[in-house]
């Protein structure tokens, strides 16, 4: 009873990445998200095989399509070269969200007074678009995070998409962050109604959920104030990865900071990271594992094993 998103006789696979491909476009309704959650209990073929078309394209980003071979071969290396070339611009549009209509810098938090009251406040290197209309209020993160304060309408539903989880208000102050790879979301007042093709959970105040590869995750208790500790100029970390602790860093000052191998990115953090004194953090976790902070430049730091 769906319309499917290829022609009938496409293969189990293409029709899931058809699924994939509609549901992260950005113009998805909540009735695409509930058709291809139909599709997907239809068959476990058909669950297994969406999931591996979303790991695809989280890898991808893009699905690549047959070219025709041309008779030319001056005309075909000019081709490859204009689609070379347009596909770096695309893909940087698409990485830095500059045709957003709200972006942040690195380092750089927004606020945002939408039409209905409603507010969002948009945490760094992170973008959405919004689109209001009769029938509802639709919010696109396309990555990084931001925090909700909602203003109810039950007549206009206020809705979040991220790839294909949404997330609606029930009246509330909600997160979502979006990466590469997972999407979370977090409660603070209220309940939201968070749902994916695999599956879909009502979360309360004080919980969270996130979407990895195999879908929506279980229900977690989550300490609210220091999850979204962001918003009053902190990070706080609690028996996190060091990889991961560097990867938040990074979405607050410019250049690229990593671990410099898998033992050091392992390392487990717990503490507050001020956002206006991050160096100085850095240096501080430094000491604290016996790491040295090498810098190429400012905008390539390592962290190594002292020797």
């Amino acid at each position: 009873d769906h319309p499917s998103p290829l022609p009938h006789d496409a293969s189990v696979d293409q029709l899931a990445l058809g699924w994939v491909v509609r549901l992260t476009s950005g113009t998805a309704q909540p009735e695409d998200i509930a058709a291809a959650r139909a599709w997907c209990d239809e068959n476990p073929a058909h669950k297994q095989a969406f999931v591996e078309a979303r790991q695809l394209w989280q890898l991808t980003g893009q699905l690549n399509t047959p070219v025709q071979r041309r008779p030319s071969k001056r005309y075909w290396q000019l081709a490859s070269a204009a689609v070379l070339v347009l596909g770096l611009s695309v893909l940087l549009v698409r990485q830095n969200a500059w045709d957003a209509d709200y972006h942040t810098a690195r380092g750089e938090q927004r606020r945002i007074e939408l039409a209905d009251g409603s507010q969002i406040l948009l945490d760094a290197h992170s973008a959405v678009d919004v689109q209001y209309t009769a029938s509802g209020r639709n919010i696109v993160l396309r990555k990084g995070e931001a925090l909700f304060e909602v203003t109810p309408d039950p007549q206009r539903p206020f809705r979040v998409q991220a790839g294909d989880l949404s997330a609606t208000a029930l009246g509330t102050v909600y997160a979502v962050s979006r990466t590469q790879t997972t999407t979370d979301v977090i409660v603070a007042r209220g309940q939201v109604k968070v749902e994916d093709p695999c599956g879909a959970a009502i979360l309360e105040a004080g919980t969270r959920i996130a979407q990895g590869t195999q879908g929506l995750g279980a229900k977690q208790s989550v300490n609210v104030a220091n999850a979204l500790a962001w918003q009053h100029g902190r990070l706080v970390f609690e028996m996190t990865p060091l990889a991961e602790v560097l990867k938040h860093v990074e979405r607050y000052r410019p250049g690229f900071i990593h671990a410099a191998d898998e033992q050091v990115a392992n390392l487990k953090v717990s503490g507050t990271l001020q956002l206006d004194r991050l160096d100085e953090g850095v240096e501080s976790l430094a000491q604290a594992f016996s790491l040295d902070v090498v810098r190429y430049s400012d905008y390539w730091v390592v962290l190594k094993r002292q020797r």
